[in-house]
């Protein structure tokens, strides 16, 4: 393998949950305040989670609130976490799924030390991925974690398509497609946007 494919498959790597590419290198893992533990991964010079968040405090240890119920899910104005079909079981797997409320509160959801990828984080991996349609294979593995919907509170797509946060918009990828997306739920466009449930994979500042 030649080292640019390497890193080029730890970028789609690092969207898909896996972290099999022998020649990467391996980091220290970080833990959020529950206690959870991350893999995490160095591309170029950037240091990535290598799978997706499951936290349910903000970083000064204030509760996010858990949100199972469709309706209130789709009227909160304040930051929330659910569970992909409220299955508990499927945290460990895929992580969690949060509102942009969550997202953009200034106590921060992030670890201590990391940050929801900027929007030129998240160009940088587009770029790469546009340029690669023979590795599209590689992005239909499983790990993908699906979506909250805005209206309603229903569930779609885990295991066919990955959506998570940036620090101001959304980026996804689809089973079918290399290629990176972003405005799949623009919070610019419409506040009932803010309700989409996302995943989120921080970077290390």
């Amino acid at each position: 393998m030649k080292p640019n494919t390497c890193i080029d498959l730890l970028y789609i790597i690092l969207l898909t949950g896996l972290t099999h590419c022998t020649t990467g290198k391996a980091d220290n893992q970080v833990t959020d305040i529950d206690g959870h533990v991350y893999a995490t991964v160095t591309i170029g010079n950037k240091v990535w989670m290598a799978e997706n968040l499951r936290v349910t405090r903000y970083r000064n240890g204030d509760l996010i609130p858990h949100i199972e119920d469709t309706t209130a899910w789709s009227t909160s104005t304040t930051g929330a976490w659910c569970n992909y079909n409220n299955d508990a079981g499927n945290a460990a797997i895929y992580g969690r799924l949060y509102n942009w409320y969550a997202i953009n509160d200034s106590r921060n959801i992030a670890p201590e030390g990391w940050h929801i990828p900027t929007d030129e984080e998240i160009a940088a991996l587009i770029s790469l991925l546009e340029t690669k349609p023979a590795m599209a294979e590689i992005v239909k593995a499983k790990g993908l974690g699906g979506y909250r919907f805005c209206n309603g509170g229903s569930y779609h797509t885990i295991d066919f398509n990955g959506y998570w946060w940036s620090a101001t918009r959304s980026y996804e990828i689809y089973d079918w497609s290399s290629r990176l997306f972003t405005g799949f739920a623009d919070v610019q466009r419409n506040r009932y946007e803010s309700n989409f449930g996302l995943a989120v994979r921080c970077v290390k500042d």
